[in-house]
């Protein structure tokens, strides 16, 4: 045998394999409602070719490098037909690449998952089903409405609201369908008068109690009731639009009870999250849990070794280490800042020894466990003032204080050690940046007061992932530092001149974590209408909700 030539051959055979597809449910639109499986493949994916009421969320786990394909469809409006798509994802297997077709529910029922598996199968591409929660039963959930109860119905029927447009006629047997207890009609927006009348026509009484709900299990979610003879008019009335799910039969009568969704403290408020990159988990689940809408726009992005900050000076600072009585943290940058350099130079946790380790708080603290420190000294209250507080009454008149911080700072502390008679170190480990990203998006939520020579600015929100309705009166702006004041501050001024006045007094309201953030923001003309009592995220969504508790939304 041709040795050479059985190489070439097993070096053809492994050019030529075939990748791997999964058509994959995203679930109804609610990020929490993906599938483990979901989340994994889209973690592997090399490529990822997405509907269009897939989240940003949901994307975001797609890994770097992976190639993201929009093949949305939207009732008439199509970014790419079907038999595109198909061939897409035939093209991309081909390439041996993993493929994750993300789709909206699940991808066998309404989906036309089925189709592109054909496809697949006539290439003999592998590929698997991901099953995801279809909206046919999660968004009638999400809108306190069970399909099936002892009382009222045992039979469910799910029926697509828009047909294949190459039907010359319905194939829909409404006569048999009426019979079910409940009926549940997808994608029924465009037809939603002809459908109701097709299910009264066919035996079902005029007055079965109906609901309505767009984009339901998001925080876009909004609903009407009424009968089949009156769906469509409150449909109308309440501006409701595709996507759309209609609900036929007697257990809409339980969503006066059971409608928790639209029911929580904060539904309906819409909240901008301006912390850091990385460090606004903890504040932007609490705002979800409690039904807001929160939109994660970081005004700040920690930059580590940037041509500002004076690496020579860091080295300097641990080759000195021995030296200085008290390392004080009042950052989650300050702590890996300095503690990455720390341990490249080969110094560990026994070079502390003897040195009193000061952390502002309990995130700073969990950081500094991380490097295998733990921390001396740690305020009640979770800022700087805090740590003045805590530290007053000790002797400090000639200790060597070294603080890893940002390249600009509060003063305060720094201030009150020199005060003191400390001989403090200040030693800048990052920076603070404002990430493109958000520049952008804010300039879209405000886009309505920035003055143009013609109509005003016009919104377009690229998918689901942003709210429908953005009145700046149920709007509130969340300080959690005076960084991001400032940022704030200087963005809306340099999208226009005389913007942050204009936003002022368009009814948003702003929350600050402490009266010493509120304090600054008002150095700005900005009027804290929330102050956390205390400082730290609990305390500031606690004020939050007791402010709309007493203020309706």
């Amino acid at each position: 045998m041709d040795k050479n030539k059985n190489k070439e051959e097993k070096k053809t055979d492994k050019n030529s394999k075939t990748g791997m597809v999964y058509l994959t449910g995203a679930g109804p639109g609610d990020p929490e409602l993906l599938t483990l499986k979901a989340k994994t493949v889209l973690q592997e994916a090399d490529v990822i070719v997405y509907d269009s009421l897939i989240s940003e969320e949901i994307l975001s786990y797609a890994k770097d490098g992976c190639e993201i394909i929009y093949a949305g469809k939207r009732s008439s409006n199509h970014s790419l037909p079907q038999y595109s798509i198909n061939e897409l994802l035939a093209e991309k297997a081909k390439e041996n690449k993993v493929v994750v077709r993300l789709k909206g529910g699940d991808p066998y029922l309404f989906g036309r998952g089925g189709e592109e598996a054909e496809r697949l199968f006539k290439d003999a591409i592998p590929f698997e089903i991901i099953p995801g929660i279809s909206s046919s039963f999660a968004v009638p959930a999400y809108a306190g409405i069970p399909l099936t109860h002892r009382d009222y119905a045992s039979t469910v029927a799910i029926v697509t609201g828009h047909e294949g447009e190459h039907k010359e006629k319905s194939t829909i047997n409404w006569d048999k369908l009426s019979g079910a207890d409940t009926i549940v009609i997808l994608m029924g927006h465009k037809n939603l008068d002809s459908i109701a009348k097709n299910i009264i026509s066919s035996g079902k009484d005029k007055d079965t109690p109906c609901a309505v709900i767009q984009e339901g299990t998001t925080l876009n979610q909004k609903a009407a009731a009424g009968t089949l003879a009156t769906i469509k008019d409150e449909a109308d009335r309440h501006g409701l639009k595709s996507p759309l799910i209609l609900i036929v039969g007697n257990v809409v009568k339980l969503r006066d009870i059971l409608n928790w969704f639209e029911k929580r403290p904060l539904s309906g408020l819409k909240v901008m999250v301006t912390r850091a990159e990385g460090q606004a988990g903890t504040l932007i689940h609490r705002l979800k849990r409690l039904g807001a809408f929160v939109m994660n726009l970081p005004l700040i992005k920690a930059v580590k070794g940037g041509s500002n900050i004076d690496r020579a000076k860091i080295h300097e600072a641990i080759k000195n280490i021995k030296d200085y009585d008290y390392i004080i943290f009042t950052s989650v940058n300050g702590v890996s800042g300095f503690f990455d350099e720390f341990f490249l130079k080969g110094l560990d946790a026994r070079s502390l020894f003897g040195k009193k380790i000061i952390s502002v708080g309990k995130v700073t603290s969990l950081e500094l466990k991380k490097y295998g420190i733990v921390p001396d000294i740690i305020p009640s209250e979770f800022s700087q003032t805090g740590i003045i507080n805590i530290i007053k009454d000790t002797e400090l008149k000639g200790k060597k204080i070294l603080f890893p911080q940002a390249l600009k700072i509060n003063a305060e502390l720094p201030e009150f050690l020199i005060s003191r008679g400390a001989i403090l170190e200040n030693l800048p480990v990052y920076e603070t940046v404002i990430p493109e990203k958000s520049k952008e998006e804010i300039y879209e939520i405000f886009s309505s007061l920035i003055t143009t020579k013609g109509n005003g600015a016009k919104r377009v929100h690229k998918n689901i992932g942003l709210p429908n309705d953005l009145s700046l009166s149920s709007f509130v702006v969340s300080f959690t530092s005076y960084s991001t004041v400032e940022n704030f501050v200087n963005l809306a001024e340099g999208i226009q001149k005389g913007l942050l006045k204009r936003i002022t007094g368009s009814g948003v309201k702003f929350a600050s974590i402490g009266e010493k953030t509120a304090k600054y923001a008002l150095g700005f003309g900005i009027k804290s209408d929330i102050i956390s009592k205390d400082v730290n995220i609990d305390s500031l969504v606690d004020g939050i909700v007791d402010f709309y508790r007493k203020n309706k939304i």
